[in-house]
């Protein structure tokens, strides 16, 4: 009996001291809550003042609309969720709903009559959006455009089987075989924006913000990225500055006082054009090499359209190259029926031009990048050889169960990545990337879509598929249901 007693006392004592222990657990507990809850609060609350002060902004706005709430930002806009005023008694699945675009008041006044335009001209067919209205006051501005359910891509990616695939990339090139046929490059291809109602099967290509006319030609500088003022426009006094504030706001009876003068700056030393020495490629001193040599240094700096999002921007946008057209779009497409044929978004994961480049050479090869570099008039120098990747392996691998074992006795190992042949994943010399096998099936999905990737995936533009001739691809060959059904 003594025994007995003395197990439930060390029981008891073993409970008490872990006691603090829970306690504090739960503390911890609470306190993340709180501070989750009040972040949400936080974050609705300083949406629900941005509603306010857009409003307040554009009173045209409140009489037409209703604003309920945030649905997307991004670097040159908000868009908010709105709907009629005069249908607010209605229950919300008889409303009409709208994307309302709130462009930054810092955007250039050509970029913003450009994307009107495409709305206004593109818009409205063949999967492309349309502009409702557009109001102004002032600097502010919005885009009054139609509204569509849709979800994240990444909840959806996993679950699309082979013909939801096809019928998704048919109509993502039917949007953008029509906004080509006006000249125009999209150049922000990518899943966000390309809305997809999955349950009413309907498509949108939205946010026409970085288009461009598609030209050898690179932009006016009125459409160009912001640049950083030169030093010597920044070196004025304070004096100087209070005055052209005080001008800019009309003070009344303000004497008009002198502007100090600016410091003096030395000039920099120009170039002449015909004291640069002319670079033969084989001749140069760092062709071939790590290095940049004193010739190649004097050369004016690459300046080429850029604008596009990290990760789907082609190999001629990488290199600078002028020479950009409406392949860029057909690129990115490519690399949106990659993501949908591994299941994996995002498909590419560089932070900058040069890893970006990597990633490239690591999935296509060293040898094709090359190849596209010096037709567009660039170079690429590597620190080793990439023989490429399989699209087809590598699909198998992320989507299929983890291979069996090798039997024995083991199958020779690969000679180029010395894997396993199970686990090798390098390129086919003996079947070229883009051939197609009709009865073939690589994680379930035809081996003509991965055909088709690889047409898409084409590192030199002028042999990459255009919107056009991918539709007339096997894989799209199929007829699709029409826009909006």
């Amino acid at each position: 009996m003594s025994r007995i007693r003395g197990i439930e006392a060390k029981l008891i004592k073993i409970q008490k001291d872990r006691l603090p222990d829970l306690d504090s657990r739960s503390n911890k507990y609470v306190e993340i809550k709180k501070k989750n809850e009040e972040s949400f609060e936080y974050k609705s609350d300083v949406e629900n003042d941005q509603i306010t002060d857009l409003l307040l902004k554009l009173p045209k706005l409140t009489k037409i609309f209703d604003v309920h709430k945030k649905i997307g930002e991004g670097t040159f806009s908000s868009v908010y969720l709105g709907s009629l005023k005069q249908h607010a008694a209605l229950p919300d699945v008889q409303k009409r709903w709208f994307a309302i675009k709130h462009l930054v008041p810092t955007a250039h006044p050509a970029r913003i009559e450009h994307e009107l335009r495409c709305l206004r001209d593109m818009g409205g067919k063949d999967n492309v959006i349309g502009v409702e209205l557009c109001l102004r006051n002032l600097d502010t501005i919005v885009f009054v455009m139609p509204y569509i359910p849709h979800r994240k891509f990444s909840e959806y990616l996993g679950d699309m089987d082979a013909e939801e695939v096809r019928q998704y990339m048919y109509a993502l090139l039917v949007a953008l075989r029509h906004v080509h046929s006006f000249g125009v490059i999209h150049r922000d291809v990518k899943p966000s924006n390309f809305l997809y109602d999955r349950e009413n099967r309907r498509y949108l290509l939205v946010d026409f913000g970085l288009a461009q006319r598609a030209s050898s030609e690179p932009p006016p500088a009125a459409l160009e990225a912001p640049r950083k003022r030169p030093r010597e426009l920044d070196e004025c006094t304070n004096d100087a500055k209070r005055m052209a504030l005080d001008l800019s706001l009309g003070a009344r009876g303000a004497a008009a006082a002198p502007v100090a003068p600016r410091r003096p700056f030395l000039p920099k030393v120009q170039i002449p054009k015909h004291n640069i020495p002319k670079v033969n490629p084989g001749a140069c001193g760092c062709a071939g090499a790590g290095g940049v040599c004193t010739a190649c240094a004097a050369r004016p700096a690459a300046r080429a359209p850029r604008a596009g999002t990290q990760g789907f921007r082609p190999p001629e946008v990488l290199l600078k190259s002028p020479r950009q057209g409406t392949r860029v779009d057909t690129w990115a497409a490519g690399v949106v029926l990659a993501s949908l044929l591994t299941a994996r978004y995002p498909f590419f994961r560089a932070a900058d031009d040069v890893s970006a480049l990597a990633e490239l050479a690591d999935l296509l090869g060293t040898e094709p990048l090359r190849r596209a570099a010096h037709a567009l008039g660039r170079r690429i120098v590597t620190s080793s050889r990439r023989r490429g990747l399989c699209l087809r392996k590598l699909a198998a691998r992320l989507r299929g169960p983890a291979p069996p074992p090798a039997p024995p006795p083991a199958p020779p190992p690969c000679a180029h990545c010395r894997l396993p042949a199970p686990h090798c994943l390098c390129r086919d010399d003996a079947r070229p990337a883009d051939a197609i096998d009709a009865a073939a099936t690589v994680a379930g999905f035809p081996d003509a879509a991965f055909a088709l990737a690889a047409k898409l995936l084409e590192p030199l533009p002028a042999e990459r598929y255009s919107a056009q001739r991918a539709l007339d691809h096997p894989f799209l060959a199929a007829p699709a249901p029409r826009s909006g059904e």
